[in-house]
């Protein structure tokens, strides 16, 4: 999206907000701005389109624990055991709660109640406190559900998560494994990681082999990946914890060989973002059976 085009969807989009339009009104405003094309609810059939109709009609706040990346830790433990989560360290209902000298060298802080909320600090002695509070603060008044109409949220509580700091071998990042996942049986995983100065993207099926889109080549990842010596155990996991859901993607790491649970992602991208494979938009729109 180019700079016009982009102030152009904040401005019609903040518009639509003022007079109070409803969420699925805005939704659709987003979704034809980012795809020019009308956003087709009553038929979907695409993906993205299936996504949205799963946002208003069936993936409601009962889903919630789902989501929330405090509650969702008892439902991992529950359903493939502790030793797959992030060592926990605390969580916190308000910044003020936050002692940093009771913290290790290296933490993570995140939002329980959204995507992006992070704050990874790498040394301790180099956070600049004060600016973190700030961000912190700003993160705890957000109302995600609002960002793109995702009642599932709703019933969050924002909280502020503590983990243990996470990290391949120094100077190496980590590599993404999401796995695209419709009524308990993984199908594709999407590979994201750090390369040529970008995060880079690609998408495998489960065999290993590299999915390959002309119409989109130049955004993919140029180089071969290498396929996990736990791979398998990955697949099984995303299965065991996408069983009785209609979509999710599962979000795992593979650290020195051990995988941790990264989280549950239901609207990938909020739901209004074409994939870049240009098949996956039909195909993945085939695999979801959206109830009566």
């Amino acid at each position: 999206m180019n700079f016009i085009k982009r102030k152009y969807y904040q401005l019609f989009v903040g518009f639509l907000k003022f007079i109070g339009a409803n969420e699925i009104r805005i939704s659709k405003a987003k979704y034809f701005l980012k795809n020019n094309t009308n956003l087709n609810l009553d038929n979907p059939t695409e993906f993205t389109e299936k996504l949205q109709w799963l946002k208003f009609n069936f993936y409601t706040e009962k889903y919630g624990y789902l989501v929330d990346k405090y509650e969702v830790r008892e439902h991992v433990a529950k359903k493939i055991g502790k030793d797959y989560l992030n060592g926990f360290i605390a969580v916190y209902d308000s910044v003020e709660e936050i002692d940093l000298s009771k913290l290790p060298n290296q933490f993570a802080l995140k939002g329980t109640h959204g995507s992006g909320y992070n704050i990874i600090v790498e040394n301790k002695s180099k956070l600049n406190w004060v600016k973190a509070k700030k961000q912190l603060k700003k993160f705890l008044n957000k109302d995600y559900s609002k960002v793109n109409g995702e009642a599932i949220y709703n019933s969050v509580k924002p909280r502020i998560l503590a983990e243990e700091f996470l990290t391949q071998s120094e100077g190496d990042y980590i590599i993404d494994y999401k796995f695209f996942c419709f009524n308990g049986e993984a199908k594709y995983v999407w590979v994201k990681t750090f390369h040529d100065g970008k995060f880079r993207n690609c998408y495998y099926d489960l065999k290993w082999n590299k999915v390959e889109d002309d119409l989109n080549k130049s955004k993919f990842l140029n180089l071969e990946m290498e396929k996990p010596e736990n791979f398998e155990e990955m697949i099984k996991i995303s299965n065991i914890l996408s069983k009785d859901l209609i979509f999710v993607r599962v979000d795992l790491y593979s650290i020195k060989n051990k995988i941790y649970f990264g989280e549950l992602t239901f609207f990938p991208w909020g739901g209004k973002q074409r994939l870049t494979v240009e098949r996956f938009n039909k195909e993945f729109g085939d695999l979801i059976q959206l109830p009566k």
